[in-house]
């Protein structure tokens, strides 16, 4: 199976991720788009992780739930992960990787750019898009994401983002500025897209 490991070097992001628009043969940290959460995390975990993320997600369905995974990972300070919150064998339908950038949003920005010109080249039939959203737990607009996507043909895509949170944020649930590498199946996407079902 392909890789995507991400080698961060001075400053710089080199990406061994083959030559192919499957993002299913990708790993990031050695999990892939397909793996059951339960050979990382013990199902109770898994539930309670859903519990406590769900108010990010107020708008949508109860379909997906979000999970945080934190490690000693060679690469990143944390991953996060998508499950259908009742699907008992917990496979997942989207991955990322985050790294910690907090309060260092312009350096995050440089770091977006660099890999949004890797993969470019690794991807060059994907179709880019680049939008800034603002972040909907804070209705004062403070918080933004800064986000690239590669679309692919089979509905599944690849987003490359830098988002910073407004400070009372932070303190309150511990969260932080970061650089975001995410592999999203087309279900994850359409689920957002459209939360009704």
């Amino acid at each position: 199976m392909r890789k995507l490991f991400l080698y961060i070097f001075a400053g710089l992001i080199f990406c061994n991720i083959g030559n192919t628009n499957d993002i299913y043969e990708y790993e990031i940290e050695g999990i892939s788009i397909g793996d059951s959460l339960l050979e990382y995390l013990k199902e109770q975990e898994i539930v309670k992780e859903i519990q406590e993320n769900k108010f990010v997600y107020k708008n949508l369905s109860d379909v997906f739930g979000e999970v945080y995974l934190f490690d000693n990972f060679k690469e990143y300070d944390t991953l996060s992960f998508f499950v259908k919150s009742r699907d008992k064998n917990y496979n997942i339908y989207s991955i990322s990787g985050n790294i910690n950038y907090n309060n260092k949003f312009a350096e995050c920005l440089n770091k977006q750019k660099e890999v949004e010109e890797e993969f470019s080249n690794l991807f060059p039939n994907a179709k880019k898009e680049y939008f800034t959203h603002k972040i909907d737990v804070d209705p004062s607009g403070k918080s933004i994401s800064q986000n690239i996507v590669f679309f692919f043909e089979s509905g599944d895509n690849i987003q490359v983002n830098c988002t910073k949170y407004k400070a009372e944020l932070k303190n309150q649930y511990n969260w932080v500025d970061s650089f975001m590498i995410a592999l999203n199946t087309k279900e994850i996407t359409d689920w957002f897209d459209n939360p009704i079902n």
